[in-house]
């Protein structure tokens, strides 16, 4: 497997994290107990799961530019 093609799949895991994570969140937030807004809880989780799936999903598209740059060579 090709190196790009696994850091796409682990980029759109991270994003399917998330996701998951968001909605657990939805459901466990109590207004009265805490008390952070629940916007803030979506950053906190955007900055653990979607930061990293963006640097892998732009680490996947550089190795895949080399990639085609060093097959368009031979």
């Amino acid at each position: 497997m090709k190196g790009h093609k696994l850091l796409y799949g682990a980029s759109a895991l991270m994003v399917l994290g998330f996701f998951i994570h968001l909605a657990i969140d939805y459901y466990q937030y109590l207004n009265s107990f805490t008390s952070a807004p629940f916007w803030l809880w979506i950053v906190a989780d955007a900055v653990l799961w979607l930061l990293p799936a963006l640097i892998a999903f732009i680490a996947g598209f550089v190795a895949k530019k080399k990639l085609m740059k060093k097959e368009n060579r031979k």
